[in-house]
């Protein structure tokens, strides 16, 4: 019988992004029958006593000097670190961060508002990139963009007082996106010591979609979901295929993030109409109760015919549509990071059953919620 491959996998295993994207390679090491040895990234030297122990490795393989050290290792190796300024040493599977600014701008757009702006670091590539895609599309709508960079990757090196200063400046209404969850808590932050109102003046959106981030953030945070388990089950077959002494068609392949978690702080229909704004949060915080426009209309105390016009002038879609979109946000959320039945996730995404969730979701994002789960797993 053939020894199983052993690989290193090297990551922070406290961060929710790397957890995350360890179940992905767990899936494809489980078909492998790898042998996995989990290697924290601040071990001293993590790579250096590897070779002719391990067939491969998996890691964030951000620092240049210890990508170096893995290259003239002559190991099987993939990289799912983000994408840095100066190229890539070694195979790497990473987030598109270009399309996670496109994404956010269009999420931004959807809500009506005349501003934006983006709040990020300077050193970090994946910072510029989510400028850069953020920028073209608010400017593809014929709109500009106001920009704060901290030289500092810690986001420490901005004067005090030069983000409040910034914020105060900023014309509102406006939408943020911040270029990580981390980033957008500090801004909520100034928001709270400045008496700017989130969302009402400020919409604030982050990215990584860390739920204790995310839930425990006054008001709760939205954020864009990576698809980092697709990322570690996508780093793990090019791995496989490296082992067997393939090469890979790509040396980079870039994987579109999973979509937008909305929560209070880009509730923004509360500037433009509150009782739209009454209605959004109603939905958003009922969705998993089989919701009905009857039921919206029970919480709010308008007429049908007046709700469906204030909707449809405050957000371009009716409510019924609004419930469906919400019903299918929670419903890729779970296809892309869970491994729940077509059942389960029907009845948590508020459809009555899979056949219901098959046809809805079909109608909105014109596949199935099969096609997406494999889509976003790299299937």
């Amino acid at each position: 019988m053939q020894e199983p491959k052993r690989v290193a996998v090297i990551m922070h295993p406290v961060r929710t992004y790397c957890r995350r994207i360890m179940l992905g390679v767990a899936s494809v090491s489980a078909q492998a029958r790898w042998e996995c040895i989990l290697i924290p990234t601040d071990a001293p030297s993590p790579a250096v006593h590897l070779d002719g122990f391990v067939h491969g490795l998996i890691g964030h393989f951000s620092e240049t000097d210890l990508a170096e050290r893995v290259k003239r290792a002559g190991l099987p190796a993939v990289d799912i670190s983000p994408s840095q300024r100066e190229g890539h040493l070694l195979p790497r599977v990473s987030t598109d961060d270009i399309a996670v600014g496109r994404l956010a701008a269009a999420h931004l757009l959807s809500l009506g508002l005349p501003h934006f702006a983006f709040f990020g670091t300077r050193p970090h590539y994946f910072s510029f990139l989510r400028e850069k895609g953020f920028k073209d599309a608010i400017a593809a709508a014929g709109l500009s963009c106001h920009v704060l960079l901290d030289s500092a990757a810690d986001g420490s090196a901005l004067p005090e007082g030069a983000v409040e200063a910034w914020l105060r400046a900023l014309p509102k209404p406006i939408g943020v996106l911040a270029s990580t969850d981390s980033r957008a808590l500090h801004l909520l932050a100034m928001c709270r010591k400045t008496g700017t109102a989130v969302p009402k003046s400020v919409a604030v959106l982050g990215v990584d979609n860390d739920d204790v981030f995310c839930e425990l953030a006054n008001p709760p945070l939205s954020s864009i979901a990576l698809s980092t388990r697709r990322i570690g089950y996508e780093a793990a077959r090019m791995l496989d295929r490296l082992m067997a002494g393939e090469t890979p068609a790509s040396g980079q392949l870039l994987v579109p993030p999973a979509g937008v978690v909305p929560r209070r702080s880009s509730d923004v229909p509360a500037i433009l109409d509150p009782d739209v704004a009454a209605a959004v949060r109603y939905i958003s915080l009922h969705v998993q109760d089989d919701l009905q426009v009857a039921d919206v209309l029970r919480e709010v105390h308008i007429s049908r015919r007046s709700l469906e016009q204030r909707f449809l002038k405050a957000l371009g879609r009716t409510p019924a549509a609004e419930i469906r979109r919400a019903q299918v946000e929670v419903a890729k959320q779970m296809l892309a990071e869970t491994d729940e039945p077509m059942a389960r996730v029907a009845l948590a995404a508020g459809f009555s059953n899979a056949k219901q969730l098959g046809s809805g979701f079909h109608h909105e994002t014109g596949v199935t919620p099969t096609a997406y789960r494999r889509q976003s797993r790299g299937g």
